[in-house]
């Protein structure tokens, strides 16, 4: 009897080691019952494609604001004098957040001690070699400003960054073209225009082209 209980528990053993190995899929260990996936993942790189701001094309009116102004308040609103010119009629102010603005002969308070029968003094230079306009002979402060000339016709037509003939300048800055000629000043011609109760003068050297660095005068008409 005890025979028989050991050989039945012995071959219950046998049958349950053999069922474990049936469940078991061939080649594999039991420690690979457990399989990880990774899972592919395909990043695309998007490039953003910038473009540069165009200006707009205008007419910068706000440069002929300053006509009409007295020094003291062009220099209130224009800031520090920095430099000066002496175009033909006149002697240009030029301030550091401004433009030239011309005044003549008989509009300056000039000082006896630095004319010395000069029509126009120069002021002496610091050590840095920068003008000193502490004692510069300047506006008589009642008297309003008669021109303004910049080196840059750009300052007036915003968005000018390429030559444009006259007809053009006609139609996108709604200005009128009165004349052209031959000018020794600033450049070889000399194109008029009209705005308002402006004249606007731009100093080319190709006749009837404006470009970007020519200069402009505007005076009152």
């Amino acid at each position: 009897m005890k025979t028989r209980l050991i050989s039945a528990l012995l071959a219950c053993m046998m049958l349950a080691s053999l069922t474990a190995c049936a469940n078991e899929e061939p080649g594999k260990t039991p420690d690979e019952s457990t399989v990880q996936t990774t899972e592919n993942v395909t990043t695309e790189e998007t490039t953003e494609e910038t473009t540069e701001p165009v200006a707009e094309l205008a007419f910068n009116s706000e440069v002929l604001s300053d006509l009409g102004m007295t020094y003291p308040n062009i220099a209130n609103k224009r800031g520090e004098l920095i430099d000066f010119g002496m175009p033909s009629g006149g002697v240009a102010y030029i301030f550091e957040n401004g433009f030239g603005y011309i005044w003549g002969p008989d509009d300056i308070d000039w000082d006896p001690e630095l004319k010395n029968g000069d029509p126009y003094p120069v002021p002496p230079k610091d050590e840095n070699g920068n003008y000193d306009f502490s004692n510069f002979s300047l506006p008589n402060p009642q008297v309003e400003c008669s021109a303004i000339i910049t080196s840059s016709a750009d300052n007036l037509f915003l968005g000018l960054t390429d030559a444009l003939h006259i007809s053009e300048i006609e139609e996108i800055y709604g200005i009128s073209h009165i004349e052209t000629g031959e000018s020794g000043e600033f450049g070889n011609f000399c194109s008029t225009f009209t705005y308002e109760d402006k004249t606007i003068a731009v100093f080319t050297t190709e006749k009837e082209w404006i470009t970007p660095n020519a200069i402009v005068t505007i005076e009152m008409t």
